[in-house]
């Protein structure tokens, strides 16, 4: 489906729901009701001093989805990132956030293995896509990833299993890269996990194990606990 046309689909939806049910679209925290509605939430960050809090989500149905984030602002409202084409039908398997600065990556994953890194230098509020990485296999897991100052990143998949008969050896895959995460390296396999460098990037304050959908009123509980009063 072509950008221009998802995006008349989804306003035609979003129109409809809004009147379908006058009086019942009610915003929380400045998202409307039915962004909420149609999103989970996968990772998510608290806000730290003036740094916003950030939600990485999944929008869309069982033929199509998109990867977006949520950004808090220093009223308490939020606001919903699109993220470029190139992310259509991807799935959030990794958010990290330089401890105290404003630089965030993200790694989306599409339905045949391929990895989309992105990466914001202004606290989420816009992205760029970094470069891209076939996995060794698609049941491969994001181990680590790390990205210094000057351009260097490590990124470590983990496979426990695959029931293809071509499955590669079970173990770990060391990938390194030169140029910002634009090329990557041929995969290094090794049966135990590699020593990683210093990894500059935080974990996100909470994570889904089982994403799902939420409730207005859960909604409003997680966006409120990830930017306190004061």
């Amino acid at each position: 489906m072509a950008p221009s046309t998802r995006m008349a689909l989804a306003l035609a939806v979003a129109g409809m729901v809004f009147l379908s049910f006058p009086g019942e679209a009610q915003d929380v925290a400045g998202l409307p009701a039915e962004t909420l509605a149609q999103s989970v939430p996968i990772f998510a960050f608290q806000s730290q001093g003036n740094h916003p809090g950030l939600v990485f989500t999944r929008s869309g149905n069982a033929q199509e989805t998109d990867p977006r984030v949520f950004v808090s602002s220093r009223d308490g409202s939020w606001r919903l990132i699109q993220l470029g084409d190139e992310l259509h039908n991807t799935a959030w398997v990794y958010a990290g956030r330089i401890a105290g600065g404003s630089e965030v990556w993200g790694i989306a994953q599409s339905s045949t293995g391929v990895l989309q890194l992105v990466s914001s230098g202004n606290d989420g509020r816009s992205w760029k896509t970094r470069g891209s990485l076939q996995k060794i296999s698609k049941a491969a897991v994001v181990d680590l990833f790390s990205m210094n100052d000057e351009g260097r990143g490590t990124l470590i998949l983990r496979l426990d299993a695959d029931p293809a008969p071509d499955a590669p050896r079970l173990g770990y895959y060391l990938y390194i890269s030169k140029n910002g995460g634009k090329a990557w390296s041929e995969a290094i396999y090794s049966q135990g996990k590699p020593i990683p460098p210093p990894n500059l990037l935080s974990s996100p304050d909470r994570t889904f194990d089982n994403p799902q959908t939420l409730d207005t009123a859960a909604w409003q509980r997680l966006l409120a606990d990830l930017q306190p009063a004061g």
